[in-house]
């Protein structure tokens, strides 16, 4: 059965790739979050990517959320849904569900997830838009690429961070290593890495380019791994280079 369940949903979701607008992202998720519940997991599963704020979709996605939180408290595998519902009204990105996000703080059960949610939510106001962003998307491309691309090409290290991770757990698309190399060489010698979710964005640039296996950023992660200021950037550096080549660095 869950082999079935999950063959449906990657039916689904492999039309997102020939989406032709915007509006064609927004009512597929529409669909999806009207209907078989057992789906919906899945589907909040890739709003952090997406770029979608549409109010049409999340207030659907609010009225799951709070339909459902006190039932599904017993159930684990019911828990976790709604916590997904309660995360992907902070994807959105959209202020108007900060009220029902609060709602949930101090609550046994789904505090943390709020929380994280609230912190979403307004990385993901500033986000939404240039990610989904389609003036500057390649049609020769695929959409989830070009929102990958969308978001290495941003001046923003957190959102690049966001980026990296989609190459690292999924994409290796030679324009998407491309963009990891060229922020990655930019970034890596900044010496204003000081707090932890900077230097922990640069780390996941070298990480990601490392996942690639590709051995033309070799020179580059061996430069990192020497140079860099900060500590996580330069033993992401040598980790990649130790995991995915062989190379041992001092």
């Amino acid at each position: 059965m869950r082999f079935v369940l999950a063959l449906a949903t990657l039916l689904i979701f492999s039309k997102f790739a020939a989406a032709v607008s915007v509006e064609d992202d927004v009512q597929r998720y529409i669909q999806i979050f009207s209907g078989a519940k057992h789906l919906h997991s899945d589907a909040a599963d890739t709003f952090s990517w997406m770029g979608l704020s549409d109010t049409r979709l999340f207030d659907i996605v609010e009225r799951r959320l709070l339909e459902d939180a006190d039932a599904s408290r017993d159930n684990r595998d019911e828990r976790n849904r709604v916590a997904r519902y309660l995360r992907s009204l902070g994807f959105s990105g959209q202020t108007k569900y900060e009220p029902t996000i609060r709602k949930f703080l101090g609550n046994a059960g789904y505090d943390r997830f709020a929380r994280v949610a609230l912190q979403d939510l307004a990385d993901y106001n500033k986000w939404n838009p240039i990610i989904s962003n389609r003036s500057s998307f390649d049609p020769k491309l695929s959409d989830n690429v070009n929102r990958v691309a969308n978001m290495l090409r941003s001046d923003d290290l957190l959102l690049q961070r966001v980026g990296a991770k989609r190459v690292y757990f999924d994409s290796k698309d030679d324009i998407l290593l491309e963009l990891l190399a060229q922020k990655l060489r930019t970034n890596y010698a900044r010496t204003d890495l000081n707090d932890r979710e900077r230097s922990d964005s640069v780390a996941w640039l070298a990480k990601a380019l490392g996942s690639s296996k590709n051995d033309k950023y070799v020179d580059l992660l061996q430069e990192v791994s020497e140079r860099a200021d900060a500590r996580a950037v330069r033993g992401h550096a040598k980790e990649a280079l130790a995991k995915y080549y062989g190379i041992r660095s001092r």
